[in-house]
């Protein structure tokens, strides 16, 4: 009797056993080499596209924080698919999805030693740019099953979207309008009448030193403030900033125990970037954030009570713009908290 048993016929397309898929391949073959190959090739790629943005075009937009990514991760999945055997590729794995990940973070380390930028921004950013970089790989996974599974296929096409990067940023600098003013306002009540609490606001306060993390990390906040008269006549807040910068903030509107505004004709570096360098050549540190006008409103209330309200007016030409608000508006919110609870309680505390 034939002990002989029948075996499905191997698909060549299918490529071998698991268990022989690793042999005699070359190290950039393996499932570690060509994930090592893909984060070092894409981080290097999307590291030198960020650079060309910024200290090239010095411009911080879409093509910065949306494209460049994805062109990341379309890379990053190109080039690790491209040297593995067929059967060892499936569409969009969570091995990828890691893989894409690394390939940013190596970016962003690059750019950090590099000195182009610090840590600060890149966290930002980052949530931003890793959701482009995954959608870069799904396109680079897609193309690769639409062109019939070869890998080198979407090659010109990433060749092709690195060659238009700079050409887009320049159309981009050229077409971009001027940022809109935006708003940011807070308010607070306080349990004392608009005198006691305009008498407060007029004098000299020294803010606690306790802050939240972004302001630790070196996001610029108010330390101290000081209403004075100018020599000729006009009045001036002097405000003190973390990491020892003054400003000396012409006020442009006063009406005792309602309002005082003030201009802000030259806007504080807006934070200190944690980096290994002294300092580092971030252009969006220079005139990309743009304080016009601070206000202090005082409404009084039923009760003796004083509604206080604090309005900062600004302009950022950093895109996307809706993403970058909200980080504005979170940090110019703590920002005016901390200063109108100061106000509450040196007043309700006498």
């Amino acid at each position: 009797m034939s002990t002989e048993r029948n075996e499905p016929p191997l698909d060549p397309e299918a490529g071998a056993p698991d268990s022989f898929e690793t042999t005699d391949l070359p190290w950039y073959s393996t499932s570690t080499g060509s994930a090592l190959v893909a984060v070092g090739g894409a981080g290097l790629l999307g590291a030198l596209l960020m650079a060309i943005s910024t200290q090239e075009f010095r411009a911080y937009g879409m093509t910065l924080f949306l494209f460049s990514p994805l062109i990341c991760g379309l890379a990053a999945a190109i080039l690790y698919n491209l040297s593995r055997p067929v059967g060892q590729r499936r569409l969009f794995r969570p091995a990828l999805a890691v893989v894409v990940t690394l390939a940013l973070l190596c970016t962003m380390g690059l750019l950090i030693m590099g000195g182009i930028e610090g840590l600060i921004c890149v966290l930002m950013a980052f949530p931003v740019a890793l959701v482009m970089a995954l959608m870069g790989a799904a396109l680079g996974e897609g193309m690769t099953r639409a062109l019939g599974g070869d890998s080198r296929r979407p090659v010109p096409v990433l060749a092709a979207l690195v060659l238009v990067y700079p050409a887009l940023q320049s159309y981009e600098n050229e077409n971009t309008p001027p940022p809109p003013p935006h708003e940011v306002v807070t308010q607070l009540v306080v349990q004392a009448p608009p005198t006691r609490v305009w008498a407060a606001l007029v004098q000299p306060v020294q803010y606690p030193e306790r802050v939240g993390l972004l302001f630790r990390a070196g996001v610029a906040y108010p330390t101290r403030t000081a209403l004075r008269t100018t020599a000729t006549g006009g009045r001036e807040l002097t405000v003190a900033y973390s990491g020892k910068a003054v400003a000396h903030l012409p006020v442009s509107h006063w009406v005792p125990e309602r309002e005082l505004q003030f201009k802000v004709p030259v806007t504080p570096e807006p934070m200190k970037e944690l980096s290994p360098y002294p300092r580092i050549h971030a252009p969006h540190l220079h005139g990309y954030f743009r304080v016009s006008t601070g206000t202090f409103r005082l409404q009084p209330l039923p009760g003796g009570r004083t509604l206080l309200e604090a309005r900062t007016v600004y302009q950022h030409s950093i895109g996307p713009r809706g993403y970058w608000q909200l980080w504005s508006d979170y940090l110019l919110d703590d920002m005016h908290t901390r200063v109108l609870t100061t106000l509450q309680q040196q007043v309700e505390h006498e």
